[in-house]
């Protein structure tokens, strides 16, 4: 009996806390606009060192002249003045080692303690020619291994200007799948020895998140382009008032941040979600089209400027670049041919099942109405994390990641590998 009333109080206290949670966007497609590019809580430092640095992997072929604007892979640096602990940070889809939520982490991190390598994803322009050793992303553990390789040659570039006494990694969406990953890796390896790994928003299946947001701009065939020619003309529009430079880039981070002071509808906001995807997805189909040299796609000048080259390739998704770039190109290089479903095991989490049901060194943090998950995932998640899993009740997709509650929870278990609802 008082085993059965010590566990009906452990579960209140559960809802409880929960109860507790405080965080201002219970709609989830606000909160992951509105919140994933500002800091909601008080005192971090504005100003940090950042050491940007350019290097040249040796795993890379030359640059082609078409991206000449691109060549040398970027990554970031942020040290303290002492002997401290380093996080290697893995940006989430398509985002940039200095993209506004990178900053962010960096700058939490850095008054925490931290040093700071801040790495880009392999969606990434810059990762895909400078640093993928495939430039076909999209088979999440193969990119993982190019990421743990950058580690390596990142770590031995900068390993004098820092005094490091255990290694950690932090990724977040994408980068918090490819974390798990890398921590996988490592075990075999061995040059880290990672402490601790902390998985924010990750995608269980990419392929099945990336479809997800897909749909967010899911029109009829015979209207697709034209209707995503304007919702895309619409936000370059926003955020360049006027004339598109030739290689202007655009971002997530970028399109939320700008957008996330203009009041909208749902409708609006699952639009501007799905553009924001999409402008990713179009820079990819574009570029890896280009390096793989398999011509479904050309720009008519060399001066093409962004929106021209964004309907040269027919405003692209996630799913046509699986299916008309990645899937072609993996199965001309492989011995044996494989279904679209056995190659994308690779960008699954249960493919390294075993070992994440197994470490104690990972924890994972995801919300209820996470944009990127359904149900399944949700129980994977927490089949596979138990005690090691927050499940927030809301916060969208990496919408509260930057706030005060999440941000202390972080902390903690990076300090001390103790995961618990911070209040």
């Amino acid at each position: 009996m008082k085993k059965l009333l010590f566990l009906v109080f452990f579960l209140l206290l559960n809802i409880i806390s929960f109860s507790q949670y405080d965080f201002p966007y219970k709609n989830p497609n606000v909160a992951t606009i509105f919140g994933s590019s500002q800091l909601m809580m008080d005192g971090v430092s504005k100003n940090i060192p950042i050491n940007e640095y350019t290097v040249t992997l040796p795993w890379v072929q030359s640059v082609p002249n078409e991206f000449w604007y691109n060549k040398g892979f970027k990554f970031s640096l942020v040290s303290q003045s002492k002997k401290a602990p380093l996080i290697f940070l893995l940006a989430g889809t398509g985002a940039a080692h200095n993209s506004l939520r990178n900053n962010l982490f960096q700058r939490i991190f850095y008054d925490a303690g931290y040093n700071v390598i801040s790495i880009s994803s392999p969606m990434n322009s810059n990762f895909v020619i400078n640093g993928s050793s495939t430039r076909m992303p999209g088979l999440i553990f193969d990119d993982s291994q190019d990421i743990y390789n950058i580690m390596k040659f990142t770590y031995e570039k900068i390993k004098n200007k820092i005094d490091v006494s255990e290694f950690y990694v932090v990724g977040y969406s994408l980068g918090a799948t490819e974390a798990a990953m890398v921590s996988y890796i490592d075990e075999k390896e061995k040059v880290f020895n990672f402490k601790r790994v902390f998985m924010i928003n990750p995608a269980v299946d990419a392929y099945k998140s990336a479809i997800k947001l897909d749909n967010f701009l899911d029109f009829p065939p015979d209207e697709r382009a034209q209707k995503i020619a304007e919702i895309i003309k619409k936000i370059i529009n926003k955020i360049v008032k006027g004339s598109i430079p030739e290689h202007t880039l655009l971002n997530v981070d970028t399109i939320f941040q700008i957008f996330s002071k203009t009041k909208m509808t749902n409708k609006d906001m699952e639009e501007l979600i799905g553009g924001a995807f999409r402008v990713s997805s179009i820079d990819l189909n574009y570029i890896t089209d280009r390096l793989s040299k398999r011509g479904l796609y050309s720009c008519p000048s060399k001066k093409c400027n962004m929106f021209t080259r964004f309907k040269e390739v027919n405003f692209a998704s996630f799913g046509d670049y699986v299916h008309n770039i990645a899937y072609p190109y993996f199965n001309e290089k492989m011995d044996e041919h494989l279904s679209l479903e056995q190659l994308l095991d690779k960008a699954k989490l249960s493919y390294v099942n075993d070992y994440l049901m197994n470490t104690d060194k990972i924890a994972v943090v995801t919300n209820q109405d996470e944009l990127i998950l359904d149900e399944d995932d949700i129980e994977y998640l927490k089949k596979t994390f138990n005690n090691r899993l927050i499940l927030y009740p809301y916060g969208g997709h990496c919408g509260n990641m930057f706030y005060s509650t999440n941000v202390k929870a972080m902390l903690n278990f990076l300090e001390n590998g103790e995961l618990k609802n911070e209040n």
